[in-house]
């Protein structure tokens, strides 16, 4: 125990906090996105055993600090299958699907919070195939897609529409938004919406990064450790909440917005104020 400034440090009864991350382009970018240098290691593969993602040197160090210093527990929109394919030693669980699955330390699912996800969606499960015909439908006045159901326990979790792009290119003109806004409001209700690149993402509402982490901190509530988060992108937001302290990587979708609103805000005011 040492006394610095009158402030009482105890060496030897520090809670280790909890991290709430997400991973791609938090921790890793795709091959697709970036052009992998000598230092950079892979991180992920894709299905057929490929590197698909890559850290770059600082990321490396990032992450090495994150697993040394922290119980750090993924936020992700990958299926439990796609984190498998993530060769990093998480030990603490996990948030999957953008929150449909929740998996336990040992990597198994959660049993109580699939039945909570069982109980929400049934309502969902027919509306889902009812979605994907609607965007089949409308994509042919804007192009080429594919779609499928996320499924993880055989129980349809959100849809995915990916638009074709030569190479499957993230940055190549993109038609989505206009598919999106498309489509009636009644097939899209109770349904929310992220756009990636060229992948669009239709969740259902009880499926939210949010609550699955929510469900999770709840198993250390009593411990009072303080729990940090990062993430890139808006959808990010909710969960990043739950944190006591949050942080966002330099040229991210949240980053951007970030500094474009405030830019915003400055030249409507005249100053950096509350939001109101």
């Amino acid at each position: 125990m040492v006394q610095m400034n009158n402030f009482l440090f105890d060496a030897q009864n520090i809670a280790t906090p909890l991290m709430l991350v997400d991973l791609d382009d938090t921790l890793f970018q795709t091959h697709r996105r970036i052009v992998p240098q000598t230092d950079f290691k892979m991180v992920t593969t894709d299905k057929q055993g490929q590197a698909l993602a890559y850290m770059n040197p600082i990321q490396q160090h990032f992450v090495q600090w994150l697993l040394h210093s922290t119980h750090l527990i993924p936020v992700t929109a990958r299926s439990a299958e796609a984190l498998s394919r993530v060769h990093l030693p998480f030990q603490y669980g996990a948030v999957c699907s953008h929150g449909g699955t929740v998996l336990n330390p040992d990597f198994s699912v959660n049993v109580d919070w699939h039945v909570q996800m069982q109980q929400a969606l049934t309502s969902y499960q027919e509306r889902q195939q009812i979605l994907i015909d609607a965007l089949q439908q409308q994509a042919i006045n804007f192009g080429s897609i594919r779609t499928w159901v996320v499924e993880e326990q055989g129980l349809g979790l959100y849809i995915v529409a990916k638009q074709n792009t030569e190479n499957d290119n993230p940055y190549a003109p993109n038609f989505l938004p206009e598919l999106l806004n498309s489509l009636s409001s009644e097939v899209l209700e109770g349904f929310y919406f992220h756009l990636n690149g060229n992948n669009l993402a239709l969740i259902p509402q009880p499926v939210s990064k949010a609550n699955a982490a929510r469900f999770v901190l709840q198993q250390f509530a009593s411990q009072q450790r303080p729990i940090l988060g990062f993430g890139d992108s808006l959808s990010d937001v909710e969960f990043l909440n739950l944190c006591h302290w949050w942080g966002m990587p330099n040229h991210s979708q949240l980053n951007r917005w970030v500094k474009h609103n405030l830019t915003q805000q400055y030249k409507q005011e005249g100053f950096y104020g509350d939001y109101q």
